[in-house]
């Protein structure tokens, strides 16, 4: 039924705004085309708030129907010069972004495959105590450790939360309970959501920089470039708070009152059985560094991060890691179609008027948010908390909030970045199960016995208040780099 109405409602929009289109004459800000792309973008809301079709099929419809909608304008009269083309709906996929975004999932691909980061985790979790303090310390090194290594957050934490299922079950913790929750948080919060600090840690990372860059084009806003020392700069203070606030209440709050420990040769024996490192982990290993140091050195050489990768993937491709299977497979390329086309349409938001338009009928009643970062960045993480109630989809809950917010940003002298950072970070929160299918899909690996929804929420409220206080104690920060003014 959410389907059929979806789908009801959505050509209903359309019909209403184009018959605007047809009837409403042209002003200075909104023209024919305006009209269109409203009654469109409103529908691709919708459809994705309802997942009446999947996603990607969402935008490709929504441009093509745009692109045929010019054409026909052209023809009647409506319209003198092209304004929804090719070139600029799909020209996300001649930029950087959505090149990045596939060379991260490629990339991935080959380092997991070749094993190296199981021995790495391993070898990380075998040198701390066997304590319970220990094994939190020990999981939120190895997810801090893995962050940067591979950009596949599903790989690392898939990887990481059987140790701490498997710890939880040789300490003999019962299911359920603040100790099971607290060694399953030191392993998803540094894993899952400290990847995002850096630029090779989360395919989140590729995504909003691909927004930041479209939005500040579309915007006429201050936008900014990242290499892997600068986004890791710009993130640094949150991430500390993150994997601050995770070790308190993992290690200090979740603390047994007994004293808890497993035997000290439980992790090391599991790295003997592994034997020596294989030809692949070798491989990998060696790719992995060079990558490494060239990314985080690109401001010395001056060579793409981007680029860097796609060498790093036909080395792996040439010693094969990566099999022309894996390229096809592994990749997800409906939501690489996704976020190509979304940014597309991103980029008409601001050039048909509507971004000014909104600013002027916002403006008035949300300048007084907007002028001070003190009350504009928690008031962005509460209403993103809020409106994932309501939104599945994290892109789509971006767009929601740049339509909003985005044209009162130059104005108020904020960088694309502070907001695009603020609501993403923010939408990553799994307090019901539909707003996260990761968080569900990381449950069913832990194997769903000793921590069940209902504690993970716990996780998810934790996450809430440290985002929140990592975003506050990074407006100093911010204010440094001079992404607020």
């Amino acid at each position: 039924m959410k389907k059929k109405i979806g789908l009801i409602v959505s050509l209903a929009l359309v019909i209403v705004f184009y018959a605007l289109a047809v009837t409403m004459p042209a002003t200075e800000l909104l023209t024919p085309a305006s009209y269109v792309y409203a009654g469109v973008f409103l529908s691709v809301i919708v459809l994705l708030l309802t997942q009446a079709l999947p996603d990607w099929v969402v935008v490709i419809g929504a441009s093509a129907l745009m692109i045929l909608t010019d054409a026909v304008f052209r023809k009647t009269g409506l319209q003198s010069a092209p304004v929804f083309t090719m070139s600029g709906l799909f020209g996300a996929f001649s930029g950087s972004t959505v090149w990045l975004i596939i060379m991260v999932f490629a990339l991935s691909a080959g380092i997991g495959k070749s094993g190296l980061l199981n021995r790495i985790a391993i070898g990380i979790l075998s040198l701390f105590p066997p304590t319970y303090t220990g094994a939190v310390v020990a999981m939120m090194c190895t997810g801090t450790v893995l962050s940067p290594l591979i950009p596949s957050v599903n790989a690392k934490v898939n990887l990481l939360i059987p140790f701490a299922t498997s710890t939880t079950e040789e300490m003999k913790i019962k299911p359920r309970s603040r100790q099971a929750l607290g060694l399953f948080t030191a392993c998803y919060l540094p894993a899952y959501l400290g990847g995002n600090a850096f630029i090779t840690g989360s395919v989140y990372v590729s995504v909003m920089c691909g927004f930041i860059t479209s939005y500040a084009q579309s915007l006429g806003a201050q936008g900014a470039s990242f290499n892997f020392v600068s986004w890791l700069v710009a993130a640094v203070v949150w991430f500390a708070v993150l994997l601050a606030g995770t070790f308190v209440y993992c290690a200090v709050v979740c603390k047994p009152k007994e004293k808890l420990a497993f035997s000290r040769t439980f992790y090391k024996d599991r790295l003997k059985e592994m034997g020596p490192m294989s030809r692949n982990e070798k491989i990998a290993a060696a790719i992995l560094v060079t990558a490494l140091v060239l990314w985080s050195t690109s401001g010395l050489h001056g060579m793409d991060t981007g680029m860097i990768g796609w060498a790093a993937v036909c080395v792996m491709c040439a010693t094969g890691l990566i099999a022309p299977s894996d390229f096809n497979t592994k990749i997800p390329w409906s939501l690489v179609v996704f976020i190509g086309s979304l940014l597309g349409m991103a980029n008409y938001m601001s050039s048909l008027g509507w971004s000014a338009a909104i600013a002027n009928v916002l403006g008035p009643a949300l300048a007084p948010l907007v002028s001070s970062p003190w009350i504009f960045v928690p008031f962005l993480c509460l209403f993103t908390y809020a409106l994932r109630f309501l939104i599945i989809e994290q892109n789509t809950a971006l767009v929601i909030v740049m339509a909003i917010f985005g044209g009162l940003m130059n104005a108020a002298g904020i960088n694309l970045y502070v907001i695009i950072f603020v609501e993403f970070m923010s939408s990553m929160c799994w307090t019901v199960p539909y707003m996260n299918p990761f968080a569900m899909a990381t449950l069913g690996v832990a194997g769903g016995k000793y921590v069940t929804f209902p504690e993970m929420r716990k996780a998810s409220v934790l996450y809430m208040l440290i985002n929140l206080l990592g975003c506050l104690a990074s407006i100093p920060l911010w204010y440094a780099l001079g992404f607020l003014a």
